[in-house]
């Protein structure tokens, strides 16, 4: 009963509760994201194992930082949460070789940039792995705007925040990526077309 309770409770008003000690609210708060940081450590590390870990590893940081977490106007806690999600994925890429490693399967979903692409690719589920495959083909400081952008749903402002750099600077980075995803995919369907019209001449 108490963890349906607190299941119905605020964000802010469940935070409030963990901050004077609640245990029940400390579980409640983690199951309510524990599914949004996972897919998103694995959005950025490619490995469910590793993936896994780190979802552990910022939720132990969350709860140990969270006492200091101050709940005001404009202050994101997603924001605050993803930025020790991604800061824990960066250090276990800096601590070992990092083997980029196929997708799981199912491959995560996420949301393409609606103007990255022919129109065609958004309704086209087979072209879902060339959309993952072109995002991590991007240097780290722009594949981290667009997955916090289109897979986790954060506004500039929540990514500036989560990141710590300027707004205009997360805008400058998701123009850049978007461009660039547009032509590797672009890439990509001539390639497919290509493909299709040499099967059509081989008949």
């Amino acid at each position: 009963m108490a963890k349906r309770v607190h299941a119905s409770i605020e964000t802010r008003d469940l935070i409030r509760r963990c901050q004077r000690g609640d245990t029940l609210a400390i579980e409640a708060l983690i199951r309510r994201y524990q599914n949004y940081v996972f897919r998103l450590c694995v959005l950025v590390m490619r490995n469910e194992q590793d993936a896994e870990d780190m979802t552990q590893e910022t939720f132990m940081r969350a709860c140990r930082a969270l006492p200091r977490f101050e709940i005001r106007e404009g202050t994101s806690f997603e924001a605050w949460l993803y930025r020790i999600a991604v800061n824990c994925c960066r250090s276990r890429m800096r601590r070992k070789w990092y083997q980029v490693l196929p997708w799981p399967d199912p491959a995560p979903q996420i949301v393409a940039p609606p103007d990255a692409q022919p129109d065609r690719m958004v309704e086209q589920g087979e072209w879902r792995d060339e959309i993952v495959d072109a995002i991590h083909s991007l240097g780290e400081k722009h594949r981290l705007v667009v997955i916090l952008r289109y897979y986790a749903g954060l506004s500039n402002e929540e990514i500036a925040q989560t990141l710590r750099i300027p707004s205009g600077t997360v805008r400058s980075r998701l123009h850049t990526a978007r461009q660039r995803l547009k032509e590797l995919l672009s890439d990509q369907v001539g390639r497919r077309e290509q493909a299709s019209m040499s099967r059509e001449v081989a008949r």
